[in-house]
């Protein structure tokens, strides 16, 4: 394995660092992302053995503003996730696994779980 793709997997059993890089800046996943909503995930997906389909995780104040993100969007300090999920078995899935983990905050839609761990906001679930 290289070097890059060692820190790519650093402290990761199935998720990479790259898969919450904003769609601009290649490593910023690695670099801006907090470890709390990566790691949870991680956990979730190697005890459910499940490889999730990351939409949004980090991403760059120019991104986010391009994409219309408020300024105090979770995505733009790292601390949220966005993942693609289709099928209700698999939401429950998902979500049950990352509440094991400790998160507290999601947002449901029909093919999108979003969850966060900012702790300036209040535990909550949300449907789109």
């Amino acid at each position: 394995m290289t070097k890059e793709e060692e820190l790519d997997r650093e402290g990761l059993r199935v998720l990479r660092w790259s898969m919450f890089d904003s769609p601009d800046k290649e490593g910023s996943g690695y670099m801006f992302m907090e470890r709390e909503p990566v790691v949870a995930l991680d956990r979730a997906a190697h005890y459910y053995e499940f490889i999730p389909n990351i939409i949004l995780g980090y991403t760059s104040k120019s991104y986010a503003d391009g994409i219309g993100l408020v300024s105090n969007n979770s995505h733009r300090v790292g601390k949220a996730v966005q993942i693609r999920c289709v099928g209700h078995k698999k939401r429950l899935k998902l979500v049950r696994s990352l509440m094991e983990q400790g998160v507290q905050r999601f947002s449901i839609g029909r093919e999108v779980v979003y969850f966060d761990t900012d702790e300036m906001k209040p535990p909550a679930i949300y449907l789109w």
